[in-house]
């Protein structure tokens, strides 16, 4: 049981209104009522005043704070920040190899981290799918980035093999940007909180 749902349990079966509540912690009712309904958490102290005014004990009520799940925002912290390195690394592999095949073998190692990074990155994005709790979702997805990775494959190669490197940067960013605030969000289940 979520925490919302177990301060209004708890509150029900200790037979008292949310104004009662409200009125023996010193807080407004509108507080209570954003705590039961999810909208907002009580401070660890209000927790404990909750608890004692509840005749419960107080691990009751933590507990529920440690069952309730995930955290959605580091986890869409964790795509966003895996999505932006992996189309950082992307770039510069395209700089670097568009520099190795004019014959400036300096640019060689360079090269190498930017592909180790790449595929570091790639595999990041790849593991975030472990998140997604629905097969038939994480199915889907798996599909819509490999199509996203394809397309920014071949960007890459057409600024390569095109040497028009800044509109290939600004193509790959550009689909990026779309993946990450359209895409993400409206197919792919992952709801970029704030």
């Amino acid at each position: 049981m979520a925490l919302h749902d177990n301060l209004k349990d708890a509150r029900n079966r200790a037979g008292m209104s949310q104004e009662l509540v409200a009125e023996q912690l010193g807080i407004s009712r509108q507080a209570v009522t954003k705590w039961e309904l999810g909208q907002s958490k009580p401070s660890a102290k209000n927790l404990k005043a909750l608890a004692d005014l509840y005749q419960i004990p107080s691990e009751e009520l933590l507990n529920a704070v440690k069952r309730e799940g995930p955290n959605l925002i580091l986890r869409a912290n964790l795509i966003k920040l895996a999505i932006i390195w992996q189309t950082a690394f992307l770039c510069s592999s395209a700089h670097f190899a568009y520099m190795l095949r004019n014959n400036d073998t300096v640019y060689r190692w360079s090269f190498i981290f930017s592909l180790v990074g790449l595929l570091l990155c790639s595999t990041w994005v790849t593991t975030n799918h472990r998140f997604e709790p629905d097969k038939n979702q994480r199915r889907k997805n798996i599909n819509i980035e490999l199509g996203y990775c394809v397309i920014q494959v071949l960007l890459s190669l057409l600024a390569i093999y095109s040497g028009r490197g800044l509109v290939g940067v600004t193509l790959i960013l550009l689909v990026t940007f779309v993946y990450l605030l359209y895409i993400n969000p409206k197919f792919m289940n992952r709801k970029l909180t704030k």
